[in-house]
């Protein structure tokens, strides 16, 4: 039954999930904690938005990642990623960022994005890549609307395409 439901939830979400729109990015009020270096641009993301994006992966059966980062919200993390999701990571932070939870809070607009000239972005271009009915994950880039550079690269599990974060 559960492989029917998603079955059916990739091919409500396969045929809208093949375009490019743009993103306007929110107001993040507290400091975020996690930081990601990505080709010159510095994503921000914070450990409570992850451990809710984790939840919301637990809730549709992916238990990848677990139902929580298990971040300490005191602490900054600094990490950086690089173009493609097949490279070689050296902690548990890269792969969750990068194929975990990274493009479903770009997507929802929950993140700080910083350029090389320390300017903060208000939106980017989310282009997600054409999805199949058999795939389990769509693959999104992001993109800055002034110069077209790639932001970030990375995917999500198709069920989380469309949830709601939940927030205040």
């Amino acid at each position: 039954m559960k492989r029917i439901i998603l079955l059916a939830t990739m091919l409500c979400c396969s045929y809208g999930l093949q375009a490019q729109k743009t993103v306007k990015l929110n107001n993040l009020w507290t400091k975020p904690q996690v930081h990601v270096l990505f080709q010159g641009y510095t994503l921000s993301f914070k450990i409570k938005d992850i451990d809710r994006a984790l939840v919301l992966m637990d809730g549709i059966g992916d238990p990848s990642f677990g139902a929580t980062s298990g971040l300490d919200t005191l602490v900054n993390y600094n990490t950086e990623l690089f173009p493609g999701t097949r490279t070689l990571y050296r902690n548990k932070l890269q792969p969750l960022m990068q194929k975990g939870v990274g493009a479903f809070l770009l997507l929802a607009g929950q993140a700080q994005v910083v350029n090389h000239k320390n300017k903060k972005l208000k939106e980017i271009i989310a282009d997600v890549q054409p999805v199949k009915m058999d795939d389990s994950f769509a693959y999104i880039n992001f993109y800055d609307p002034r110069n077209n550079n790639l932001i970030f690269s990375g995917s999500m599990n198709v069920g989380m395409y469309g949830q709601d974060l939940g927030i205040e």
